[in-house]
């Protein structure tokens, strides 16, 4: 199965499960293909045939978007090396969890969480240890009993009950021994991408003079200004909050810039973000969701709210048109 057909059916699914789903994000180079949103759960999505194709730079830029967007960073592949990727088991790369497309399928409409993950040296589950030592205790078994029974060591038995992850094997065993369900089911959603972000005149390295001249006329009004390599968009402005969060055009490229900007009004749309493209003379108010601001507009501004507001001010003119 190719990129596309994978990307179609990953549609499909989400589309099944009552998401709503951005435009496929048709820019490269790129490090998410898709963003959707049901309820309070937002995802960004990526596609592979084969997953070892997924760089760390990608992986790691990855994350900061779905931190800023408050999403959940999420892979759907279908091998790795020469091995397919197995139904119910999480794999990860860079710290991305992965899974194929029976285990979104599972996962997303039928309501079934994986229980198995991968690992170096095979497949893992996480345990119930409190219960384990309660179900233990109940049938007066000791630490060292329990491990006979099982085939490990007494310590390795103490340390399951105090959360280490055991094998799928020895987890089974423990399971028939105990005559109990002793394995936790995985979230895949429990991930939000990178914890610790912070804005640095050394990230905007990444822009041109032109670019990065606009990212510290924003910095200047306030805003926290995070560049990205492979999104349609070109940095991730933040105000006050994640509430007064702007997907931000800047490269002022004629022959892209329209489609690049209904892609970002479409992920604006999604995230419940705003959109907003900055450029010399801009050509249209909006674009499928996305501002066009002038450039020099940006220094009649003295806070983020002010730039919120006209935002909101200029969407609501456009709908009442």
């Amino acid at each position: 199965m190719g990129r596309p057909e994978l990307l179609e059916k990953i549609y499909l699914i989400l589309e099944k499960s009552g998401f709503s789903i951005s435009h496929f994000c048709l820019v490269k180079p790129r490090c998410f293909d898709l963003v959707a949103r049901k309820e309070d759960v937002t995802l960004l999505l990526k596609a592979f045939h084969n997953i070892d194709a997924l760089k760390y730079s990608s992986a790691r830029e990855m994350k900061l978007i779905a931190r800023l967007l408050e999403a959940n960073p999420l892979v759907v592949g279908e091998k790795s090396r020469e091995n397919r990727l197995e139904r119910g088991v999480v794999y990860s790369r860079h710290n991305i969890p992965i899974v194929n497309l029976a285990t979104f399928y599972d996962f997303f409409v039928r309501g079934i969480y994986p229980m198995v993950y991968s690992a170096p040296g095979g497949y893992y589950v996480s345990l119930h240890g409190e219960l384990m030592r309660e179900v233990r205790k109940q049938r007066n078994l000791s630490l060292g009993e329990l491990a006979k029974m099982v085939g490990v060591s007494r310590r390795t038995i103490k340390k399951y009950e105090e959360g280490m992850d055991a094998t799928v094997e020895t987890a089974l065993r423990l399971e028939e021994v105990l005559e109990t369900y002793l394995i936790r089911t995985i979230n895949m959603l429990s991930f939000r991408g990178e914890d610790s972000i912070e804005a640095s005149e050394e990230d905007l390295s990444v822009l041109d003079e032109k670019e990065k001249e606009v990212a510290e006329s924003l910095m200047d009004i306030g805003f926290d200004v995070y560049p990205t390599l492979a999104a349609p968009f070109d940095a991730i402005s933040v105000g006050e909050s994640f509430e007064s969060t702007i997907l931000t055009g800047l490269k002022d490229n004629p022959r892209t810039i329209e489609r690049r900007a209904r892609i970002i009004g479409s992920i604006s749309k999604v995230t419940e973000k705003k959109a907003a493209y900055i450029v010399d003379e801009p050509v249209e108010n909006e674009v499928g969701g996305t501002i066009f601001i002038k450039k020099e507009y940006l220094s009649s501004l003295s806070s983020p709210k002010d730039l919120i507001s006209f935002l909101d001010e200029i969407l609501s003119t456009e709908n009442n048109i």
